[in-house]
């Protein structure tokens, strides 16, 4: 799913909490005013990175066949469990530099590292926040009797994995949760989602793989009004369909725009 949410400053009180999207693949828009709206597509067949033609940036990006391994993988110390969490920076970054190949003719998205930059760092604090609550929960997927999600709207059978079913969380409520856009005079947020297992999906360039052959994913990326971007993961899989295969990682991409 993907989500986009343009909004004047004056109008963001008026703004109610709304609900988010779904798993290995999914993008969600948002757009609002003083009413928020939700649209998005979710598919439920994992991706065919065979059938996808090649990145653009395949030659020249670094670690884009990285596969996050989990904890266990790593002394139980302190610098063990850097170098654990240092992997999702190498993803991160692996994955920024694949999305900007595919902007050809657009700015480059960048990930603010500094501090006092509008509240970015909370943004990626939050992208990071959705990932694991996703893990925990485990309710992209399928709609099944007795998980709780909330369903794509207009697909009853796919629950939505931009919405937190245990808080009802929305990519736009939690950007604002942190304090994005406060600073703004109008804003942007927009969310991308993805889950895979088998060593061969959970890698970056298997997330942008899918990402780039799903018409609202794409959408996101190339969407000239967006700044900035952040994606975080975490280790597992938020849909239940991987069961017990690892590897497993589940990516929230967020995407954001603060004039």
């Amino acid at each position: 799913m993907s989500s986009l949410s343009h909004l004047p400053r004056k109008q963001q009180r008026l703004v109610p909490d709304g609900p988010p999207s779904r798993r290995r693949q999914t993008a969600l828009t948002v757009t609002g005013a003083v009413l928020l709206s939700l649209t998005g597509t979710v598919s439920p067949a994992p991706p065919a990175a065979a059938a996808a033609p090649p990145l653009k940036g395949a030659g020249t990006c670094a670690n884009i066949d990285f596969v996050h391994r989990p904890r266990s993988a790593f002394p139980d110390t302190g610098p063990g469990r850097a170098i654990f969490r240092a992997q999702a920076t190498t993803i991160e970054t692996a994955v920024l530099c694949l999305i900007n190949a595919e902007r050809t003719n657009l700015r480059p998205l960048k990930r603010y590292v500094a501090l006092g930059r509008k509240g970015s760092l909370n943004l990626s604090a939050a992208t990071a926040a959705h990932a694991a609550a996703a893990v925990e929960l485990r309710w992209w997927g399928k709609a099944e009797p007795g998980k709780d999600c909330r369903p794509v709207k207009g697909n009853p059978g796919q629950c939505d994995p931009h919405i937190n079913p245990q808080t009802d969380s929305t990519p736009l409520s939690r950007a604002q949760a942190v304090g994005y856009g406060r600073r703004c005079a109008s804003f942007s947020i927009g969310e991308n989602t993805y889950a895979g297992w088998g060593t061969s999906s959970v890698t970056p360039r298997a997330a942008v793989t899918w990402w780039m052959n799903s018409t609202p994913h794409r959408d996101a990326i190339l969407n000239p009004a967006f700044t900035e971007v952040y994606t975080r993961t975490a280790w597992g899989s938020a849909d239940r369909a991987a069961g017990s295969i690892t590897p497993a990682v589940t990516y929230v991409q967020m995407f954001g725009r603060c004039d």
